[in-house]
């Protein structure tokens, strides 16, 4: 499978950064499977390591988390 981070948006309270909302694409090599999905970080989690490899590694971790196959 292929991951890929298409946005990172900061959400804000009282400017203060509260948490990071992460949207991914998975498809496989031929393009024959493919899907899209988001999860949420706390500023703090995202703020430890927001690297777009730790990124796309919890993309994937939370895609077969949703799906049951971990």
């Amino acid at each position: 499978m292929n991951f890929e981070i298409r946005s990172v948006q900061t959400k804000y309270n009282e400017g203060e950064a509260t948490s990071v909302r992460i949207s991914y694409s998975a498809k496989n090599e031929d393009r024959s499977v493919s899907i899209s999905g988001v999860y949420e970080l706390t500023a703090e989690e995202f703020n430890q390591d927001g690297s777009f490899d730790t990124l796309e590694a919890k993309a994937q971790e939370h895609l077969l988390n949703e799906i049951g196959t971990e």
